[in-house]
């Protein structure tokens, strides 16, 4: 190990000066490298006590019995200051405004209720204390609250401020059956409800219901974002308007690319936005449900709010019997599961359809076939009338056919299989008795050859002189 302190020197005009605060030199053992670190004093003696200090503190560091000098400063730093930096941060990665918003707001609401000051009052224990207390909060909100503290603690981690994250060891709160917004999927019929009544907002309305735009997307939609044809078009969403903050083109319907050829100017400029009147607001939707007979609220309390048109949309993929990625990319989602579970309405799934073409173990129509009755196939009818057959004519083959095998009239012993048995060619014919004493018990094999296109193979005790 190397310890010591000294006086920095230095030439300065010619002429080498010694510094006036003292600096320590150290190198413990198994470090790669030697730390130069100012003690900042000026007097030898408190010099010599802070590198002593010094060096326990970098000896307790190695071996874990304390966290890191910039851990221990970040624990008492103040905890808005540090909020700040990360939402300084946030900013300069490109968030969105909304997002820097909510953290900002969640973060100073938890400081300001928890009573924290500094990040080392920041523990799972109170966060939890706190999230008892909160019972107007829905749990997939207080949920939000938790992946926020967690985040925060990442970023920390990431710039070696504290070690570890504690917050990932957080059960999240179970927000099964306790969703306080439920959306529904409009059915086709209510869908073409709603876009015959909507007058001026048919546009805003279809553009979730055709193309699964949120409601930002659709408020920021210009006409330079579209190229519109005789047969469809496409929409190309930026990366700072999409959610998932990705460039993506996407294909039209016809039937909304025919809406907004109709919509678009003749004289307009292409950054103007699509939808003038904006996108109607939740009491200028409830109006429109009103309009068409369609209630907000079901009797499961699941509502339409113009979030429910692009779980519509969604959810048509799906009874369309959309392969699940196609979707998932129609969508714009990264994760499956969303797709699939949180924008799909199973009330507008085929759920019936398909139980009534699935076939019963009883009822099949395979089973069915085998036992005649009423509710089988139809009985065979009993004939009636006779008429006389005429076999003068024997049938016989004509034209391009092949000749009748002819008949082998000598027979000869085979062994086979270690028996010893007789070839016997079907012309002549076997004697009754011969027939009924082979189906009692016999087996019957069946060999092909160049020469005879059939033939019994029969033990000797069957065949006659």
């Amino acid at each position: 190990m190397e310890a010591r302190i000294y006086k920095p020197k230095r030439l300065r005009n010619g002429k080498r000066t010694i510094g006036r605060l003292y600096r320590a030199r150290v190198k413990l053992t198994g470090d790669s490298k030697v730390r130069d670190i100012s003690l900042g004093v000026s007097d030898k003696q408190v010099a010599q006590q802070k590198l002593n200090k010094l060096i326990q503190e970098l000896e307790h560091e190695s071996a874990g019995l304390i966290p890191a000098k910039p851990e221990r400063e970040t624990a008492l730093s103040p905890l808005l200051d540090l909020i700040s930096e990360y939402v300084n941060e946030l900013t300069i990665l490109g968030r969105s405004v909304d997002h820097l918003r909510h953290v900002r707001t969640r973060l100073h609401l938890l400081v300001r209720e928890c009573r924290w000051t500094r990040l080392a009052d920041v523990t799972p224990a109170s966060f939890q204390s706190w999230r008892k207390e909160q019972t107007t909060k829905a749990p997939k909100t207080l949920n939000e609250y938790l992946a926020m503290l967690s985040t925060f603690w990442t970023w920390l981690r990431k710039q070696s401020r504290v070690s570890a994250n504690p917050f990932e060891l957080v059960e999240r709160a179970d927000t099964r059956g306790k969703d306080r917004i439920q959306r529904r999927a409009l059915s086709d019929a209510e869908s073409a409800r709603l876009l015959q009544v909507a007058g001026k907002n048919q546009l805003a309305y279809m553009l979730p219901l055709f193309a699964g735009l949120r409601r930002n997307e659709a408020k920021t939609l210009r006409w330079s974002d579209l190229v519109l044809g005789e047969s469809g078009g496409l929409l190309r969403l930026h990366a700072a308007v999409n959610k998932n903050r990705k460039e993506q083109s996407l294909p039209l319907h016809h039937d909304l690319a025919k809406a907004l050829q109709q919509q678009k100017p003749a004289n307009g400029n292409a950054d103007d936005l699509v939808l003038v009147n904006g996108v109607p607001d939740m009491d200028e939707v409830r109006m429109d449900l009103v309009k068409a007979g369609i209630p907000f609220l079901d009797e499961r309390g699941r509502r339409i709010d113009y979030h429910a048109l692009r779980t519509t949309f969604i959810t048509r993929l799906s009874t369309m019997k959309v392969h699940p990625r196609v979707a998932m990319e129609l969508a714009r989602h990264s994760d499956m599961r969303l797709t699939m579970k949180t924008y799909t309405d199973v009330g507008q799934l085929p759920l019936r359809e398909v139980m009534d073409s699935l076939p019963g173990f009883g009822s099949d129509s395979r089973i069915d076939s085998r036992n005649l009755g009423a509710t089988g196939q139809t009985v065979s009818q009993p004939v009636t009338e006779t008429r006389e057959l005429k076999t003068e004519n024997t049938i016989a083959n004509k034209g391009e056919s092949r000749d009748l095998t002819a008949a082998v009239p000598v027979c000869h012993s085979e062994p086979e299989n270690g028996v010893d048995g007789i070839r016997i060619p079907l012309s002549p014919p076997l004697s009754i008795n011969d027939l009924q004493r082979f189906t009692s018990g016999m087996c019957l094999r069946w060999r092909f050859n160049s020469r005879l296109p059939a033939q019994f193979l029969l033990p000797n005790d069957l065949v006659g002189p």
